[in-house]
C-alpha cells in the first residue's frame, strides 16, 4: 500500500511540474480499487462500487462430479465444467443489501408499499419493497421487511430474531439494530436476489457454479471444512426433518468455519437462491457451464444450501430444492458471483 501512494506522489510531483492538477478522475481505475477493495489471499478485484465487504473468491475451471442419489430431488450424477469464476465469500448481509436498497431506491427502482399479509399465524400489515417500472421485475416484491419472527406451516410462531432488521424511516433504509449488521438479509424473494446481481454487474450463482463451489474441490459430502457435519460447522436444524425449532434463528456470516475454498455458510444459515429454473433432469454428462433458463410448469427457480431451520440431508453439497419467485421468508437469502469469462 505504501508504493501506492509513492506512486500517486511521484505522477501528483509531475503533473504539478507539467501545470497540470490530477483528481480522481485522472488515477487509473486499479489504483482506486486497491485503495478501496479487499485484495488479500485470493480475493478477485472487482468493481468499486460493490457494497462494503464483499469479497469474491476466485474458484478455477475444472470437471467435476454434480449431483447425488441420496435426496428425493436429487441431479442424477453427471460429470460437468464449470470456467473460472469468482463467489462471495459469504451469503449477502443485511448491511450490504441496505447499501444496494438504498442506491436503488435513488435511482428510482423502489417503492415502499403497505401491504396485507396472511399466513398460518394470522394477518397483518407489513412493508414490502417492489420494483418500479425503471427496475428489473417491474412490480414484483424484492422484499418483506418482515416486522415478526415468521410463522411456521402448522402454525408455530418463529423466534423473533428471524425477523427483518431492515427498516424504511425518513426516505432512508436502515438497520434496526447494528449488532445485526452482518446478518444474512433474510425474507428476500428471488426478483430481489436477481436485481441485486445486475445492479453491480455481477450475477446469481448457476446451481453448477454453486455445487463446485460448496464441495470446496474435494468432493466433500457437506460444505464445511472437512466435508463433515455437526453443530460446530453449520447453522441447521438438526438430523430429523419437520422438528419446531422455537429458539432457532440465522447468525452473522462467517460464524462457522470456511470450507477449503474459503467460503462461508454454504450449508445452513439461509437458503440461497440460485440463477436457473429447476427442473429434476436438466442436467446430461460432459456438458460446459449449464444453465436452466427454460420455465418449467410452475416456473420454480432452484435454491441451495439448507438453512438454520431444516435438517442436515438439506445441506449435503448435492441436495437441491427449488420455490415459487415470489417466495422469500426469514430463511431466505442469496450470495453473488462473478463470471470471469463472460
Amino acid at each position: 500500500m505504501k508504493k501506492i501512494f509513492i506512486l500517486l506522489l511521484a505522477y501528483t510531483l509531475i503533473f504539478n511540474l507539467l501545470g497540470c492538477s490530477l483528481d480522481s478522475e485522472t488515477i487509473p481505475e486499479t489504483i482506486v480499487a486497491a485503495e478501496l477493495v479487499d485484495t488479500s489471499l485470493s480475493t478477485t478485484l472487482v468493481e468499486i462500487k460493490l457494497p462494503t465487504d464483499t469479497r469474491l473468491i476466485d474458484i478455477p475451471s475444472d470437471l467435476f462430479e454434480m449431483g447425488g442419489t441420496t435426496n428425493a430431488n436429487d441431479a442424477p450424477v453427471v460429470s460437468v465444467t464449470v470456467s473460472d469464476f469468482a463467489i462471495s465469500d459469504t451469503e449477502v448481509t443485511n448491511a450490504q443489501y441496505i447499501e444496494f436498497l438504498n442506491a436503488a431506491y435513488n435511482d428510482g427502482w423502489l417503492s415502499v408499499e403497505l401491504q396485507q399479509v396472511s399466513d398460518p399465524c394470522g394477518n397483518s400489515e407489513e412493508y414490502m419493497i417492489v420494483a418500479t417500472d425503471a427496475a428489473p421485475h417491474s412490480g414484483e416484491i424484492y422484499l418483506q421487511l418482515g416486522e415478526t419472527g415468521g410463522c411456521t406451516s402448522d402454525g408455530h410462531a418463529e423466534h423473533i430474531d428471524n425477523k427483518s432488521w431492515i427498516r424504511f424511516i425518513n426516505e432512508s433504509f436502515e438497520l434496526v439494530d447494528e449488532m445485526n449488521a452482518d446478518w444474512p438479509a433474510n425474507w428476500i424473494k428471488w426478483y430481489g436476489a436477481d436485481a441485486f446481481a445486475p445492479y453491480y454487474e455481477i450475477s446469481l450463482p448457476t446451481e453448477a457454479q454453486w455445487e463446485y463451489a460448496a464441495k470446496g474441490g474435494y468432493a466433500y459430502e457437506y460444505p464445511t471444512d472437512n466435508g463433515l457435519l455437526d453443530d460446530s460447522k453449520a447453522n441447521y436444524n438438526g438430523d430429523t426433518p419437520g422438528v419446531y425449532n422455537a429458539e432457532g434463528h440465522s447468525v452473522a456470516v462467517r460464524s462457522y468455519p470456511a470450507n477449503p475454498f474459503g467460503l462461508y455458510d454454504m450449508g445452513g444459515n439461509v437458503w440461497e437462491w440460485c440463477a436457473g429454473y429447476y427442473a429434476i433432469d436438466f442436467y446430461l454428462d460432459n456438458t460446459s457451464n449449464p444453465l436452466n433458463t427454460t420455465a418449467g410448469i410452475d416456473n420454480k427457480r432452484v435454491r441451495r444450501g439448507g438453512s438454520w431451520n431444516y435438517h442436515a440431508a438439506t445441506l449435503s453439497s448435492h441436495a437441491r430444492a427449488s420455490d415459487f419467485e415470489n417466495r422469500g421468508n426469514n430463511h431466505f437469502g442469496f450470495r453473488a458471483v462473478k463470471n470471469l469469462i463472460e
